[in-house]
Parts: structure tokens; C-alpha cells; sequence
């Protein structure tokens, strides 16, 4: 389940999905360290949404498991580079953290570029 953090009911949603000891909580634009505590007492994982290096560590600091990437081309919400650039970017600084690509694939041909 996902909670944009900077939308109105996004809190009650998180306690719902907390309460409801949902496995995966994604989460995106905000801080997320209160429900990454509560999300580990039961054993869950929390994927935090990021745009670029500076939200990725904040998001591994505020106790993210995983980081997904959203690069310029999902619908022009994501940062200010696309996936091909921010992949590579940010696994070599975090060459330790798992990482989903979110958008800007058509193919295995353009994630294996983005992953080489």
C-alpha cells in the first residue's frame, strides 16, 4: 500500500496499513520515520519514493528499506533527471540498498543500460 505523505487522509491511511500489518508500506514525500518504527515492530518493510541522492538519504536515515526511483518521466512529477540517469546514480552511492525502478522502461534493453 502507499501513502504520499504530503496528501490530506495519508496519515490515517499509514495507521490503517500499520494496523492492518501490511507487509510493504510505500511511501513518498515526507518523513517517514514514524511509521518505519512501527512498521518494523510487526516486521514489515517500508519503500520510500525518491527523486534524487538527497531524498534517498534522508529516506534510509528516516529507516526506509528499500528506495524506488522515479525519474522525470513519471507524468513529470519525478526529478529533474530520468530513471537512465538516477539508477545508476543512486545505486553507486548506495550500492548496499535494494532499489525498484519505477517508470521509464519500455524494455529489458533500457534497464539494462540504466543497471550497467
Amino acid at each position: 500500500i502507499g501513502a504520499t505523505l504530503l496528501m490530506p487522509g495519508a496519515t490515517e491511511n499509514a495507521k490503517v496499513a500499520i494496523e492492518e500489518q501490511v507487509p510493504i508500506l510505500n511511501i513518498s514525500l515526507g518523513k517517514g520515520d514514524w511509521i518505519a518504527e512501527r512498521v518494523h515492530e510487526y516486521g514489515g518493510k517500508v519503500l520510500s519514493t525518491v527523486t534524487n541522492a538527497k531524498h534517498a538519504q534522508s529516506a534510509l536515515e528516516s529507516g526506509a528499506d528499500a528506495l524506488m526511483l522515479t525519474g522525470h518521466e513519471a507524468a513529470a512529477h519525478g526529478g529533474d533527471v530520468t530513471s537512465l540517469v538516477l539508477v545508476p546514480c543512486i545505486s553507486k552511492r548506495f550500492p548496499e540498498v535494494p532499489l525498484v525502478a519505477a517508470g521509464g522502461f519500455a524494455d529489458g534493453r533500457g534497464l539494462a543500460a540504466a543497471i550497467s
